[in-house]
């Protein structure tokens, strides 16, 4: 035990130093980054043993969960419904293109239909390998190491380029008041209602309990009381995203036996040109939407997790409620709608 406890510590110190390391040299998104790229690095180069709890990661999705919810304004959740035309425009365009990208991956990689599909769908690393568990020609680990991948692409881009990206200014700003005061009662029902969400999520295998319970259940505060709940303090935020992103780092274990040149090139390459593609549609969205910045729909856009492109809004001072509404959007659209039905489709075309 004492042992493994010291594993764990180490871990955290070389992603802690690495985190900071990176943050006194300027580069962007410094406390995810670090953590990701040194242990993930030391993983597969290094016999170094690393081991990162699972309640580490839960407690870092839990407050970074708190504060995206603390953005959700009564003014913001308002604002979603002028949003949910652009949405649905957003998230079908992302989905169309990640599909006919699925075929380029087929055709570059040699895997079957149903394996480039599931992996090719941005809609979260679980419940693509689960719906891929359901399909007898799709291979789990290869959906697995596609949907692992973008993450690691998409988080290791997107900042980057949101670095040169101006910020612009919002013509409407959702954020509350200064918090002025503690209201313990709102408090509590906080509590108790994000931990009934994170119950019956739990039940019906939702993906990111820990994350989107405590968004849900601070919107649904903050937009009946008008009043902000509690700020998450810096500190906390930055041990957070250290926690998410030794969690990702470690994720990728032994990748090397598993990734050939071939699938790495068409991982990469449909990434990249996913990516490509939602910066064009980020602009024609400002273009007909100026209400929201560039950067704001750009974040939106990018086939990231919801975690990770939250981080970054927080970071590069992009609208946080829009970005994670944009993206629950495409959660619950990819979970409920596409996934299912393109399971079922596949599943009959394959008799």
């Amino acid at each position: 035990m004492l042992h493994k406890n010291w594993i764990v510590l180490r871990t955290f110190l070389i992603a802690a130093t690495s985190g900071f390391v990176l943050h006194s040299i300027g580069i962007f998104l410094p406390w995810l980054l670090g953590p990701m790229i040194s242990l993930l690095l030391l993983r597969q180069y290094t016999k170094l043993e690393f081991h990162w709890p699972r309640i580490l990661r839960q407690m870092g999705l839990i407050f970074l969960g708190i504060q995206i919810g603390s953005s959700f304004t009564k003014k913001a959740i308002e604002l979603m419904w002028i949003d949910l035309p652009l949405m649905a425009l957003l998230t079908f365009s992302v989905v169309i293109v990640a599909l006919l990208l699925s075929y380029v991956f087929m055709k570059m990689s040699g895997e079957t239909v149903a394996t480039s599909v599931l992996g090719s769908l941005p809609g979260g690393l679980s419940q693509m390998v689960l719906l891929s568990e359901e399909v007898k020609s799709a291979n789990s680990t290869v959906v697995m190491l596609m949907q692992t991948f973008r993450i690691f692409v998409v988080v290791t881009i997107v900042p980057f380029l949101t670095a040169w990206i101006p910020k612009g200014s919002h013509f409407n700003d959702g954020s509350l008041d200064v918090l002025s005061s503690f209201n313990t009662t709102h408090f509590i029902i906080f509590v108790v209602g994000g931990i009934a969400l994170f119950i019956g999520m739990k039940k019906i295998h939702f993906p990111l309990p820990e994350l989107m319970a405590p968004i849900i259940a601070m919107a649904i505060v903050q937009f009946i009381t008008d009043h902000p709940v509690v700020e998450v303090p810096f500190l906390v935020l930055i041990l957070s995203q250290i926690f998410v992103g030794s969690h990702l780092g470690l994720q990728l274990e032994k990748v090397r036996d598993k990734l050939s040149v071939r699938m790495f090139s068409a991982i990469v390459l449909s990434n990249l040109v996913l990516i490509a593609f939602c910066v064009g549609f980020a602009y024609v969205l400002t273009a007909i939407h100026p209400i929201n910045t560039f950067l704001d729909f750009f974040i939106s856009a990018a086939p990231g997790g919801i975690a990770e492109m939250s981080i970054t809004a927080l970071e590069t001072g992009a609208d946080l409620s829009t970005v994670t509404s944009f993206h629950l959007f495409r959660i619950f659209f990819i979970l409920l709608i596409a996934g299912p039905l393109l399971t079922y489709a596949l599943k009959k075309w394959l008799k």
